[in-house]
């Protein structure tokens, strides 16, 4: 994967875009933070699908033995039923969490 500095990707723009466009990622670096990838729409989505589906398979793998996936909300009938009927004074107070 070809890597290129931000201030020489700016000028590259055209390039960069064509060469992800075609399959190819390029990584743009910025003063040594965090690395981006520029890749085309169809890689994206492809690798985003895969992890939507890597998700949905941790999440049914924890429901089958028994448990809630970390950071899942859960909400109760009950929890409904109290925020429908809340006044906006409730509401404001933050006391209506799950």
């Amino acid at each position: 994967m070809e890597s290129v500095p931000l201030k020489d990707a700016r000028s590259r723009l055209g390039k960069i875009h064509s060469a992800a466009a075609h399959g190819q990622p390029v990584e743009i670096t910025r003063h040594g933070s965090a690395p981006v990838v520029v890749v085309s729409k169809t890689m994206y989505d492809v690798m985003f699908t895969d992890h939507l589906r890597w998700q949905a398979e941790q999440f049914r793998k924890a429901l089958d033995e028994g448990s809630v996936p970390d950071g899942t909300l859960v909400i109760h009938r009950d929890d409904l039923d109290r925020w429908r009927n809340a006044t906006p004074e409730e509401w404001a107070a933050g006391k209506l969490d799950a």
